[in-house]
Formats: C-alpha cells, sequence, structure tokens
C-alpha cells in the first residue's frame, strides 16, 4: 500500500486594505469653499471694486459647488459599494445626495442661462 505524502503548503492571508478617503474629502471641502465663496458673493456690496462679477458669479460658484458635491458624493458611493458588493443604507444615501447635488447645479446652470 502507498501513501501519499501531502506537501506542506504555507497560506498566504492577506489583510483587508484600508481604502483611503482623501480624494472624497478633498472634493467635499473645495465643494463647501465654493458654496461659502457662492453664498459671499450673493452679498457682496456693487460699489465693491469686483461688484460687477457679483451678479453672475455666485451662480457660477454654486454649480461648481454641487458638480465638486457631485463627484464626492458619487466616489463614495462608488468605492463603498465596490467594498460592500451590495446596496448598503451609506451607498444609497450618497447616491441620492450626488444626484441632489447634480440636479442643484444643472438648476443653477439654467437660471444663470436664462
Amino acid at each position: 500500500m502507498t501513501a501519499l505524502r501531502e506537501r506542506p503548503m504555507t497560506e498566504v492571508t492577506r489583510m483587508p486594505t484600508r481604502r483611503s478617503y482623501l480624494t472624497e474629502m478633498v472634493l467635499g471641502i473645495a465643494g463647501v469653499l465654493a458654496a461659502g465663496v457662492g453664498a459671499w458673493m450673493y452679498y457682496v456690496p456693487t460699489d465693491w471694486f469686483l461688484g460687477g462679477l457679483a451678479e453672475g458669479w455666485y451662480f457660477g460658484m454654486f454649480i461648481a459647488a454641487g458638480l465638486l458635491f457631485a463627484a464626492a458624493f458619487g466616489r463614495f458611493a462608488r468605492m463603498t459599494y465596490l467594498a460592500d458588493h451590495e446596496y448598503t443604507v451609506p451607498v444609497v444615501v450618497s447616491t441620492v445626495l450626488a444626484l441632489a447635488a447634480l440636479g442643484g447645479a444643472i438648476a443653477f446652470a439654467v437660471i444663470l442661462i436664462i
């Protein structure tokens, strides 16, 4: 009778990778700053030396803020979905927030054009 000998195998276990939220944080902070500048430009007096820009500038900043928020929330939703492999509450909420931010940016763009 022959006996089969099994080779000793060493398993390589991998730690789950921790992903960095740096990109989402930078996009979100830039969006907050753009929205803040847009809100500030809304209340700028017209006799200020950049007062002529104040009429349309805040719409542009709100559009930029909406696009930045949409990118940040959309990226967060995508990476959370890839990590969880299912539609969880953070994925759905961040997707809804990304769509709302994009809708706001489009609304401000339409108002600016009209």
